[in-house]
């Protein structure tokens, strides 16, 4: 669903020369393909002759709009000169009224509390219109991994300048994508109280379909078939979680000794290649739970001890002895953190499939 929507609007983007309208917003736990996904994207959109520019949010003392106006300083170095100077004036424009000391490289920082206030949206929106309309390309794709950690002024500093290409720029090929956790819409909508400028569309689990394409499609390529009780296994055992899918489809295989075409998966090669396939979920696991504070481990511990569905927080709070208001904060941080999620009616469950009994395997 999320390449053909891509599709639609990479069309709209190129063919008709029209802006995005809505910046996108892809989120999902980890683990789920995000940055895959969004590197399909990319790649798409350079087959279509656009520009692209890739960030990752978050780094160190480094601000948001400081990382695309690096990056865009960086790509448009062989662009024709015309544009090429034109653009390195309004990027030197932005980096006085947006606070940016300098651009090098993606060393550039952002004073956090001036990008916005001090007329930076303007410079921005200044520098998206040259670089999408250069001879050199067919329009300008944007693309931001890890969209929840970006500093709150970059977002409305960029959520400021596509609401004026909305209103005044409809004819600039551009676009953004990102790609985050669950709590990405949440902390976008704390930094920009228009959020509906956003399109939020959640990643979820792999539909038995494309499990068994993801599985077996690659195994039929080299003349090799997965039995049905052993795909039936395997779809048991990876629960939709498309990391879960890759490791268990790469255990079994090795399993069954790399087969030559005309062999087969059977049930007994998923039943070795589960072991593996744990020992590679558990040390996923275990950075996460090693980083978490005490009081993160007794609510983790004590939704697992719950089972592996979504739990009622008041239940979570009744098995730890406390009150449910006292939750939280350690609720809070570990939601920021995508190893847990708000359900619906009060519920909170684990992003990734596996941790619970992961959990009660340490206290066992």
């Amino acid at each position: 669903m999320q390449l053909g929507e891509f599709e639609e609007r990479l069309s709209y983007l190129v063919d008709l020369g029209r802006l995005v309208g809505r910046i996108r917003v892809d989120h999902a736990p980890r683990g789920l393909g995000k940055t895959s996904l969004l590197r399909q994207y990319q790649r798409r959109a350079r087959e279509r002759g656009a520009q692209t520019i890739w960030v990752t949010a978050g780094e160190e003392g480094v601000g948001l709009i400081a990382q695309i106006a690096a990056e865009i300083e960086r790509e448009s170095a062989t662009w024709r000169s015309g544009t090429r100077t034109a653009l390195s004036r309004h990027l030197e424009s932005l980096t006085l009224r947006a606070g940016i000391p300098q651009i090098v490289g993606v060393e550039a920082k952002l004073k956090p509390d001036k990008a916005a206030t001090a007329g930076g949206y303007r410079e921005l929106e200044a520098v998206l219109r040259l670089a999408a309309s250069s001879d050199d390309h067919t329009g300008l794709v944007i693309l931001i991994d890890e969209i929840q950690a970006a500093d709150p002024a970059g977002l409305l500093t960029l959520a400021y300048a596509w609401q004026h290409l909305q209103s005044e720029g409809t004819d600039v090929p551009a676009a953004v994508f990102t790609a985050g956790l669950p709590n990405a819409p949440e902390k976008i909508s704390s930094a920009v109280t228009f959020s509906e400028r956003f399109a939020y569309r959640p990643l979820l689990l792999l539909g038995r379909e494309a499990e068994e394409v993801a599985i077996s499609a690659p195994a039929r390529h080299l003349g090799v078939v997965w039995e049905d009780d052993a795909l039936a296994a395997a779809f048991e055992l990876a629960a939709g979680y498309p990391y879960a899918v890759q490791l268990i489809a790469d255990a079994t295989w090795t399993a069954a000794g790399h087969p030559d075409p005309g062999g087969r998966i059977t049930l007994d090669h998923v039943t070795v290649g589960r072991h593996a396939m744990k020992a590679d979920l558990d040390a996923l696991f275990r950075a996460p739970w090693g980083n978490a504070t005490a009081g993160e481990r007794e609510l983790m511990t004590a939704m697992a001890s719950l089972g592996d569905e979504p739990v009622q927080r008041a239940e979570v709070a009744r098995v730890l002895g406390v009150s449910s208001e006292s939750l939280s904060m350690p609720r809070a941080r570990l939601i920021d953190k995508g190893l847990i999620q708000s359900g619906s009616r009060g519920k909170i469950e684990f992003t990734i499939p596996g941790f619970a009994a992961f959990i009660r395997d340490l206290d066992g």
